[in-house]
């Protein structure tokens, strides 16, 4: 006989009269009892996180600068490689979250580096080298006069690589959310978001988020060179958040509403005027509009 499944079900919370009134504004067909409930369960508690919750444009993104230390080494790091034009690689991953992290920071950092010339990437082969950073890969770059590598959804735990890229010449910045490493590597910066406690804001970005964040920040501290505002990457980033899963809370969920809303508005144009026509003839083959989560994770996603 299987063994009989066993269901731990969460005790229902009485919410406060107050936030039940607060909810009840939003469900006027209803008393807004059982929402207020289901929202009290997940941590939503005072006025403010239920505005900012029913409303995306009212929540509060966070800064990338919250990233402390780490992030100000890597902009430091990016600053020095812009202002020596040296050539900078991407070193990305081959899932859906990996491939728009790449996108994101190509588009992103393409910005400031010509892409090209000064900016290269680099996704591995997903038969013969699996995930992360690898030697034959890293010399091949050296072999291109890279002197920077960004990573980008994978890296935190290749330490005998990045020594080795140091050994060669090349300053690694990691940006990832999987395990962290013991210890940190010996890198020009790692921005992990598995570095802050579980219920941060930031805790659950995936790699492309992180990688958003990375350029968010670059914009912020070279205000006056983009030419294209930073929000057109944000349907790339719903599309890597929404395919891998990731919990959507704090600024997950917000960073994907905001990329749904974009991957629509691209979607709408005339196929000859999408800024995107590959992510729009994706949505055209899979039959969806990008108006909702699932037409990310059974549509775009898998392929």
């Amino acid at each position: 006989m299987p063994e009989q499944q066993q269901w731990t079900i969460t005790a229902t919370e009485q919410p406060p009269e107050w936030f039940i009134q607060a909810v009840k504004q939003y469900t006027p067909a209803s008393n807004g009892l059982y929402a207020a409930q289901l929202l009290w369960q997940r941590g939503i508690k005072d006025r403010q996180q239920l505005t900012a919750f029913i409303n995306y444009k009212a929540y509060q993104p966070t800064s990338p600068f919250e990233f402390g230390q780490e992030m100000h080494l890597a902009i430091a790091r990016l600053q020095q490689a812009y202002n020596t034009k040296e050539k900078i690689a991407i070193w990305g991953d081959f899932d859906a979250d990996g491939i728009t992290a790449t996108s994101v920071l190509w588009d992103g950092l393409g910005q400031f580096f010509a892409q090209n010339t000064q900016l290269v990437y680099y996704i591995p082969n997903r038969l013969k080298e699996s995930h992360g950073l690898n030697n034959q890969g890293i010399d091949n770059l050296a072999k291109q006069g890279c002197k920077l590598i960004v990573t980008c959804d994978t890296g935190s735990t290749n330490v005998e690589e990045i020594i080795y890229a140091k050994q060669l010449g090349i300053d690694v910045i990691v940006t990832d959310h999987h395990t962290l490493p013991a210890e940190r590597p010996p890198v020009a910066a790692i921005i992990n978001p598995r570095y802050f406690p579980k219920e941060h804001q930031l805790f659950n970005l995936s790699g492309v988020a992180v990688a958003y964040k990375l350029v968010e920040a670059l914009y912020q501290s070279l205000p006056n060179v983009a030419k294209y505002p930073l929000e057109d990457l944000l349907d790339l980033v719903a599309v890597g958040l929404i395919a891998d899963l990731v919990q959507l809370s704090g600024d997950c969920r917000y960073l994907a509403q905001m990329g749904i809303q974009r991957l629509q508005e691209d979607f709408k144009q005339p196929a000859a005027a999408r800024r995107r026509p590959g992510v729009g003839r994706l949505l055209e083959l899979c039959q969806k509009s990008g108006d909702r989560p699932t037409d990310i994770s059974f549509g775009l996603g898998p392929r």
